[in-house]
This record gives C-alpha cells, structure tokens and sequence, in this order.
C-alpha cells in the first residue's frame, strides 16, 4: 500500500512528506487513502469530496486529518524524526483552518491546547536550519499561536510558553539581523 503517495495526493502543497517514513502509520482509512490515490484527484478539497461521495462525512476527514498531525508528532517525540518537522508545522496550520472553516472549532482548540508547546519547539528547529526569510517566519508563526492560545486558555502556562516563543522570536531575528522594531522608533535609535 502507497499510503505515503495517497497522502502527498492530499497535501501536494507540502512536498517535505515525501521525506516521512509512514511505515508505521496506521489508519482506519487505509482503503479509501487507496481509492483516492487511483482517481487520480489531488488536494485537500478534492479529498474531502472523494469521502463524502463515498459515504463518509466531514467528521471522517477531520479525524484522518487530525491521525496525520498526531503521527507527525509521535515520530518527532519518540523518535527524534527531524524529518517530520515542516510537515507537522504544515500540516497544523491546514488543521487550524479546515477544522474552523468546517465547525471543529473545539478539535481546533484541544489541538492548540495540547500541541502549540511542540509546535514552538519545532519552529525553532527549523529557524534554526533555515535561511533568514524561512526561519523567522515560522518562529514569527509558533509565536501567533502562543499568543493565541494565552488569549484562549487561562493556564499559567501558555503565558509562560508565549514569553519563551517571544525569547527565541528575539534570538532568530537578531541571529538574521530583522529589526522589527516600528520605523518611528529605528529612525529615533531607540
């Protein structure tokens, strides 16, 4: 079974997939991830389509989609998998907003909840193997969703977590010599 290319038919937009080893990928999906790799259909939009055409449902995607970013990350935590970085960052983000754009609201939510401290911890790792326009926007991203998630939830934590992935913001930029402070305040030399 060519899991790995029936997901990639998925996500064309995140070729850095092709690199993950999905030997140990599990999924109830597995004969429908087949059959929408033989209709020869591409994307996200496409694959949901292709699930409720064949019975299933919005619920059905989301859960599939949901599988993949939680086997990203087992890959990252258990097994140090560097290769699952990008592709876990990415697909997050295409998780934020198909489970909004589609009702999941709270999917989302427990998602940030339980992974945006991973997510900061990933983005660094990439900032630092990036060049100066990659890196610092995915530290800049891990950032947006920590200050998101200290505005959503009230846990110490998430304050503690936004003030690290600010740290670590300041430290790509300075190392990419960004200054972002506002102009008024560069042109005054403060």
């Amino acid at each position: 079974m060519d899991i790995k290319g029936a997901i990639m038919r998925i996500f064309p937009e995140i070729p850095e997939f092709g690199e993950v080893d999905f030997s140990q990928y599990s999924t109830p999906y597995a004969a429908v991830l087949m059959a929408f790799l033989e209709s020869g259909n591409l994307g996200l939009k496409e694959f949901e389509e292709f699930i409720e055409e064949n019975g299933g449902t919005k619920a059905d995607v989301g859960k599939f989609l949901i599988s993949i970013f939680q086997y990203l990350l087992i890959r990252y935590r258990r097994y140090g998998d560097e290769n699952v970085e990008v592709p876990a960052f990415k697909a997050f983000l295409t998780l934020k907003g198909w489970l909004n754009e589609n009702g999941f609201e709270n999917d989302y939510r427990r998602l940030l909840h339980s992974f945006v401290g991973y997510l900061v911890d990933i983005a660094e790792k990439i900032a630092e193997k990036s060049n100066c326009e990659l890196g610092p926007a995915y530290m800049k991203t891990a950032y947006l969703l920590t200050v998101e998630a200290e505005e959503t939830f009230e846990e110490e934590y998430f304050n503690e977590l936004k003030k690290k992935a600010e740290e670590r913001l300041a430290k790509i930029y300075k190392k990419c010599g960004i200054d972002e402070r506002p102009p008024e305040k560069r042109e005054k030399g403060c």
